[in-house]
């Protein structure tokens, strides 16, 4: 550059200099809510600065793009060579609640859920949302919204926006497509609101599904996978809400249904006909050629063979077509094996080559075998009651071992066993070295249980009664109990304490005190005495049990009408006994097993030591069995039970009716009353009890309802006598019938409908419904 043109650039520079204006100061006006600092920072122009037009229009914009206004305004107040920028603002107030008005059909903490968001600052509370869930995409997407509008701060218009798309998308899903919603802000000082206006309009309601085309699959199947309904009087839906987007929603999970069973080609379609705010749904399927599953290749295995991780599960596949469900059998069960051995950062991954003129695939899983995985640390959570050694002792695998996936789940299973957790996770923290963390996750359930109430039954009448029980007694995992019940012709008092891990072994020390009466029909037995049992896990599934048991029992008020062996019962005798246990339990969940064992063999023997004049033998044996169907993964889960109990007296002593075995009733065999399966007095046809017992039981659950409601089918067999020339098929008593089971955090509930094989006297109806709340079989 030239030396003139040097000098003239320099002396423009300095005109430009010496004209431009110095910003003097910037002024707030109108902010009733957001901070005058915040503001400053957003605006990022200071005071002393050079004005220009451009940094003005640059704050505003980002002004709004805060989300924190409504309006900006800014004024220039010319000083001389100075200016006094003035910013006029109308922001928007902290919101601390949300109200609903107008909405009849979706209640507002309905609609709260349906939104995912709270309504009250504090309302919800995220860590409580994930206490006892492990991570996944859609509870990630919950969080990420009630994070994004948690209350107590400003909400920008975008997110008061959200919030009415979400009311309307609410609305469509239960039928109700013209629903119109608006907003208003109630600006108080520190408590603002904002209130959602809805007018719900007229509903819109499905008429009818109608399924054309479908050859391989029933309706009742396709309609499963729809949340889209049609009018059933048996389920009580009677107007099934329509939504246009839901529907669409519903048939593209046919077509991935479809395609996941093979049908590549499928294609689904829909048309609707409206009559008035009725809805008729078609549904046409185009299902094409099935494809089969020509090859599977497996590649990077060097620790299992070939037929060690593919198993039985190609040969179950019926017909050899390609599914989803198979495919992603093989690869958790490739994770498994693997898993079982510490590797616990295994990878398959999967590759498909289709064949559209063979109608085949050939797929291929690559397996990335990793390293074995050891325990770092293991923290525990979601334990506010409990303590930390509750749920640690019941761990299979310890910090520094090898993770193994067997231990892991058996670890899950033991704390869940306790009782006292509602859920139990135990998720793993991969790290790129071979050292990961473990996560053992709780949630408590109430384990107090304090009751006031009348209780009826057939033996007992009406009778009052308080209880009080606590499991996990302190946080300790002990169990502490009192009872006090009080009827016309029943009486039961108890108190009781469970010492668990005494002495720090695995050791159960449990001591209770009773005093008990019931009044049967031709007589009233009273019971008091002192029970310690002592039982010692000695194995993995494993438990030895021995104990006394000290009684006065007292029999009176015995009718003339009653039976020779209730009339020799007369009078007060005192009960010396030694019990003894041997168990082992596989089950996988002690309220609603679906596989796994328990095997139990009970043995008491009565003696005349501390002035007991009772002597007998008893020994009972039982097992159960429970399988889930891996064949058709249908959820169908089959129960199997036999008991064999015989009690002999010696000594020339007789055996005690109480001792004596009652077959038939809710856990024998059903369709009898208590004891009818068994001996009855020829004159009074009452049950008199057995010096036998045997009894076979068979019932299969199937899911109606997730994992919460089932149906069930069952047979029972079985007598109860006292010689063995009388264990004949002709003698034996059966009942079958159907039932429910409802699966709740707290019991169990179990209803059956059972009808017996033979009418006994005493006992000739042809059917009878049996209720049990607690453990079923």
């Amino acid at each position: 550059m030239c030396l003139l043109c040097r000098t003239f650039a320099i002396l423009l520079l300095f005109v430009s200099l010496s004209l431009a204006q110095v910003i003097k100061e910037i002024r707030i006006e109108g902010s009733q809510y957001v901070p005058e600092d915040v503001i400053l920072g957003l605006i990022n122009i200071k005071s002393g600065s050079f004005y220009s037009p451009d940094l003005v229009r640059e704050s505003i914009r980002r002004m709004y793009r805060s989300g924190f206004f409504d309006e900006v305004a800014v004024y220039e107040e010319r000083q001389g060579d100075q200016v006094v920028l003035i910013y006029k603002v109308k922001d928007l107030p902290v919101i601390y609640k949300i109200e609903f008005q107008g909405n009849k059909k979706i209640k507002s903490e309905n609609l709260e859920k349906k939104i995912g968001i709270e309504t009250e600052v504090g309302k919800i509370d995220i860590e409580e949302i994930t206490k006892g869930y492990t991570s996944s995409p859609a509870i990630e997407e919950k969080l990420e919204i009630q994070k994004r509008l948690k209350l107590g701060r400003v909400l920008t218009r975008e997110e008061m926006e959200y919030i009415k798309r979400k009311i309307i998308e609410a609305y469509a899903k239960e039928g109700y497509p013209k629903v119109e919603v608006e907003y208003g802000l109630v600006p108080k000082k520190g408590a603002s609101k904002i209130v959602y206006t809805i007018k719900e309009g007229e509903p819109e309601y499905v008429k009818s599904i109608r399924f054309e085309g479908n050859k391989s699959f029933s309706r009742g199947k396709l309609l499963g996978l729809m949340e889209t309904k049609p009018v059933s009087l048996l389920a009580f839906r009677l107007k099934p809400p329509f939504s246009e987007e839901v529907l669409k929603e519903d048939v593209k999970k046919i077509r991935d249904f479809y395609r996941s069973e093979g049908f590549f080609e499928a294609k689904v379609d829909y048309s609707v006909k409206r009559e008035g705010n009725r809805y008729e749904i078609s549904i046409k399927i185009e299902e094409g050629p099935r494809y089969k599953l020509k090859d599977l290749n497996i590649e990077g295995n060097t620790l299992f063979a070939y037929k060690e991780l593919v198993g039985d599960i190609l040969k179950k596949n019926r017909g050899g077509y390609y599914r989803r469900e198979v495919i992603d059998r093989l690869k958790d069960n490739i994770r498994k094996r693997y898993s079982e051995m510490g590797f616990l950062g295994v990878s398959v991954e999967e590759r498909e080559d289709v064949n559209p003129e063979k109608k085949s695939v050939s797929l291929s899983l690559r397996i990335q075998e990793g390293e074995p995985v050891y325990v770092n640390r293991i923290e525990v959570q979601g334990n506010y009651e409990s303590r930390d050694y509750v749920i640690r002792r019941e761990l299979r695998f310890q910090e520094g071992e090898l993770a193994n996936l067997k231990e892991i789940e058996r670890s899950k299973t033991r704390i869940f066993n306790l009782g006292y957790y509602e859920d139990v996770s135990i998720d793993p923290f991969p790290s790129e070295g071979k050292n990961w963390d473990f996560v053992a996750k709780v949630r408590e359930r109430f384990t107090g249980q304090f009751s006031v109430g009348l209780g009826y039954n057939q033996v007992t009448g009406i009778s009052g009664f308080v209880s009080l029980r606590k499991g996990n007694f302190l946080g300790t995992g002990d169990i502490a109990g009192i009872s006090i019940s009080y009827g016309n012709k029943y009486k039961d008092n108890s108190l009781s304490y469970t010492k668990r891990w005494f002495l720090n072994k695995p050791i159960d020390l449990t001591g209770s005190l009773y005093d008990k009466r019931i009044e049967y029909t031709t007589y009233t037995v009273e019971r008091t005495g002192i029970d310690l049992i002592f039982s010692r896990e000695f194995a993995e599934f494993w438990r030895v049990g021995a104990g006394v048991s000290l009684q006065k029992v007292n029999y009176k008020n015995i009718s003339s009408n009653a039976s020779p062996l209730i009339q020799q019962e007369a009078g007060t005798r005192q009960s010396r006994k030694f019990l003894f246990s041997i168990t082992r339990d596989t089950r996988d969940n002690y309220l609603f097993p679906s596989q796994g064992s328990l095997t139990e063999i009970n043995y008491s023997v009565a003696v005349p030591v501390l002035g007991g004049n009772e002597k007998f033998n008893k020994l009972i044996l039982s097992h159960q069995h429970f399988f889930k169907d891996r064949w058709l993964d249908t959820g169908l889960i089959l129960s199997v039970k036999g008991v064999f109990g015989m009690v002999e007296p010696y000594g020339g002593k007789r055996v005690p009716l109480d001792e004596r075995f009652f077959v038939g009733g809710d856990f024998t065999v059903r369709g009898y009353k208590y004891g009818y399966a068994g001996p009855l007095d020829p004159n009074t046809n009452d049950p008199v009890g057995a010096k036998r017992e045997a009894i076979f039981s068979i019932e299969a659950n199937y899911p109606l309802y997730k994992n919460i409601l089932y149906g069930a089918v069952f047979y029972d067999t079985g007598l109860g006598f006292d010689n063995w020339n009388e264990l004949k098929t002709q003698n034996l008593r059966g009942g079958f019938g159907v039932g429910i089971r409802f699966i709740t955090p707290f019991a169990p509930i179990k209803l059956d409908w059972a009808f017996k094989t033979k009418k006994v006297p005493g006992d000739t109806s042809r059917s009878k419904l049996h209720f049990v709340l607690g453990v079923f079989f």
